[in-house]
């Protein structure tokens, strides 16, 4: 199903009696790989929200990639992304939240909107404190890279810190020798190792 949510185009996919899960891009855009990402999980019989926050660009240079993440405007899309939770929160059933990068950084402040928050929450090389009450996320996974230059370690401690302070402990995973972007086929850091680990672990978790 496709539809516009307070002016943010959104596509769903997998079973309609599973349990949600609100996939949120990289500043790329809605890539082939956050779709590949989106088909392993309605695979595994999540119900897979995707926002597109650049209606429909993608892109594949850092240069365009930079003007488009740096052309949002944080907090009306926080609002609008927001507006798509409380969806999700309404259907009763436990969803979570993954983002990648950019939207790493988003899924990670949904998590302080308290009861309308995720349950799960699965950041790829990004995030941030959640900056609010955090009463319905009880997990947090953080799959993170070695020296990443676009997820440094005070921006790792700012957001484990925020959810230990949260009384959340994240759980980390430390991908070795791989780098930013690692879990996106066709990106410039894409390593098909540390993706398949990662897949296996976040669909072995979120799946069902």
């Amino acid at each position: 199903m496709d539809g516009t949510d307070e002016g943010i185009d959104v596509t769903e996919t997998g079973p309609e009696e599973g349990r949600p899960v609100l996939l949120l891009h990289p500043w790329w855009g809605v890539t082939p790989a956050v779709l590949e990402w989106a088909g392993a999980l309605a695979a595994a019989g999540r119900r897979v929200v995707v926002p597109d926050l650049y209606g429909g660009r993608v892109v594949d240079t850092v240069g365009e990639a930079e003007a488009l993440a740096g052309g949002l405007d944080h907090a009306a899309v926080l609002g609008r992304l927001g507006a798509v939770a409380d969806g999700l929160a309404a259907r009763g059933r436990p969803w979570a939240a993954v983002g990648f990068s950019l939207g790493a950084f988003f899924a990670a402040r949904l998590a302080g909107r308290g009861a309308a928050g995720p349950d799960d929450l699965v950041l790829f090389y990004g995030g941030w404190s959640p900056g609010g009450e955090v009463e319905r996320t009880g997990r947090v996974e953080l799959h993170l890279v070695p020296d990443d230059p676009y997820f440094t370690g005070e921006e790792v401690a700012e957001t484990v810190g925020g959810f230990r302070r949260a009384g959340v402990e994240p759980r980390r995973h430390v991908y070795g020798g791989a780098g930013h972007w690692f879990a996106e086929r066709g990106s410039p850091g894409f390593d098909e190792e540390a993706h398949a680990l990662a897949r296996s672990r976040v669909v072995g978790h979120l799946g069902g």
